[in-house]
């Protein structure tokens, strides 16, 4: 009795670390770093002027039609806004609860289906340790909220597929509809498309193909009475919305040559070391035994292994194959991934008389990886004395990189300690706590010189007191929503449409675009009229000088610039 109970506190404990790591790592420095261009900057400007207009509907940017993504991330943002304030803290913590919220998913999921409950904490924690997870799940953009939702959606799933009571697996396959629509209202039909080719597989593959037609309809259902409101509402008030947001945003960013971020096959499997540190050397022994379990409850643990291995092959390889890629894509495949790890691991351990005979496989992983912490390390210290490469961090900031360098080589020796720990869990827990000070000191020691091609928000507020409602401004496509942010402006010209082309493309907007030699008419035309301001990246230094009259004052820090053009030159003396 005593033994148990020492087992129950001993799993709390690890429980409460592991919560408590998340508050610091995940949520309290999240207000920390300022808000990064191009796409901190545009998400956290489409709530906000959903905000202040009141259109929760449609969603706009600068003004302008937006109509790359549904609206679901904007709402979440904006309400987290409408809560804590239009901070960066509030703009992110949508992402970051949604890391938690995935963790706590592959929680559930592993308690209920493991062969050992121990599995579920150690696929929690191996999730959040990752640190693609962590660089995603802290920064305002849309795919962390998109693959918690995905996750849930897939828990859904597999509940409903193992309940054998009637009303229970009803109330699964609403909750896969639910999730699976606000999916879609977060980032459209890849939705859908990852659902059913995973679910439509795995239950051909258990024979019970049926199913996806006597109860697929319920999901099917529920899925539609999520999505439809709001997809009734934007094509009564968009009728273009839809048509748009189809084939410009699916077909041709999955299949044309001239998509968006095109690359190869095989950009997932180079990002995927780094997406996954520091558990990238365990996955050879965790996919060896993934389905070597023994004991009671064995079968249970070797259908979650087949679930989660098709649960990641399918979309990892689905991303392969689309034309466009970024790494945040692929954060979906990450949620079975840890799964697998923490399966497999425990598999390995456990099958294994005394468990120290076993370790050897994962004793040469994990010396490997700390190796590769010490080695970070030395490369940080070797850069900053001017032995390879170039500086990153400036004389000032010394403290950012020394910080770094510390916690890469802590990383190495609780890699080290971890080998030598016995206990399961001592050996899990270290190994996930040997990127935790890596993930601070990233949150809160930016080099400076990234700041200045990134984050150009002390900049702009430098300049927010020359700004009034008559002010003219104009900027750049990669300035333009910091812009819009830190001046509160929505009425911005651009000097180059980027991804406002289509928004541009309106007859109501179309005076919005002033580019090439229509630029420099404008200015001409409004000298001594207006007060102007242009903002641009300094990529357009020679062709924005060659434009500037001569009372333009011009400011620059970094990659920034901004040009003031007063209403009459000032007078020497």
């Amino acid at each position: 009795m005593n033994g148990n109970i020492s087992k129950v506190n001993n799993w709390q404990r690890y429980a409460l670390l592991l919560m408590l790591v998340y508050l610091l790592i995940y949520i309290l420095p999240l207000g920390v770093r300022p808000m990064m261009i191009p796409d901190e900057a545009r998400y956290a400007q489409i709530p906000h002027e959903m905000i202040t207009t009141g259109n929760w509907v449609s969603p706009h940017l600068n003004g302008l039609r937006y109509f790359e993504k549904p609206v679901l991330g904007y709402w979440v943002t904006a309400i987290s806004m409408q809560l804590f304030g239009e901070n960066t803290f509030a703009m992110r913590l949508p992402s970051a609860l949604s890391a938690g919220l995935s963790a706590f998913a592959v929680f559930l999921l592993c308690m209920r289906f493991s062969r050992k409950q121990s599995t579920a904490l150690y696929a929690a924690a191996i999730y959040l340790s990752m640190l693609g997870v962590f660089l995603i799940g802290t920064i305002n953009i849309l795919d962390s909220l998109f693959s918690f939702l995905l996750t849930a959606a897939f828990v859904s799933f597999y509940f409903s597929h193992r309940e054998n009571d009637a009303a229970k697996r009803l109330l699964y396959l609403v909750l896969l509809g639910l999730f699976c629509g606000a999916a879609f209202l977060a980032k459209g039909f890849l939705a859908f498309v990852l659902l059913g080719a995973v679910i439509g597989p795995y239950v051909i593959w258990q024979g019970r193909w049926q199913e996806l037609f006597t109860r697929g309809w319920i999901a099917l259902l529920s899925a539609i009475v999520i999505v439809a409101p709001w997809g009734i509402m934007v094509h009564l008030q968009e009728p273009e919305y839809w048509h748009y947001f189809f084939w410009e945003e699916h077909i041709k960013r999955f299949a044309s040559d001239q998509a968006q971020h095109s690359e190869p096959f095989w950009f997932y499997l180079m990002y995927l070391p780094l997406l996954t540190m520091p558990w990238i050397m365990h996955l050879p022994a965790a996919f060896k035994n993934l389905f070597n379990s023994t004991g009671s409850g064995s079968q249970g643990d070797a259908e979650l292994a087949k679930y989660s291995l098709l649960w990641f092959l399918v979309p990892f390889i689905f991303f392969s194959i689309s034309r466009g890629k970024l790494p945040t894509y692929v954060l979906p495949c990450m949620v079975p991934l840890a799964v697998m790890l923490a399966t497999g691991i425990e598999n390995y351990l456990s099958a294994k008389k005394p468990p120290a005979s076993g370790n050897k496989g994962l004793n040469i992983a994990n010396g490997i990886m700390a190796a590769l912490f010490f080695i970070v390390a030395l490369l940080l210290v070797m850069i900053q004395s001017g032995i390879v490469g170039k500086l990153v961090w400036s004389d000032t900031e010394n403290w950012k990189w020394l910080a770094l360098a510390a916690a890469f080589v802590l990383g190495g020796v609780l890699m080290l300690w971890s080998a030598k720990q016995l206990s399961m869990s001592r050996r899990l827990s270290l190994q996930a706590m040997s990127i935790v000070a890596v993930m601070f000191v990233i949150s809160i020691g930016i080099p400076q010189r990234t700041a200045e091609s990134k984050m150009p928000g002390d900049f702009l507020l430098e300049h927010a007191h020359r700004i009034n409602p008559e002010t003219i401004i104009l900027s750049d496509d990669i300035m333009i929503h910091a812009v819009n942010w830190f001046f509160g402006r929505t009425d911005v010209y651009l000097t180059g449409a980027g991804e406002s082309r289509h928004g541009l493309s309106f007859a109501d907007s179309r005076h919005r675009l002033i580019e090439g030699e229509a630029l420099r008419v404008f200015i001409a035309e409004r000298l001594g009229k207006d007060e102007m301001v242009i903002v641009h990246h300094s990529d357009a230094d020679a062709r924005m000088q060659a434009i500037m009259p001569v009372q333009a004052q011009e400011s620059r820090w970094g990659k920034f610039v901004l040009w003031f053009i007063p209403l009459q030159a000032q007078e020497n003396g």
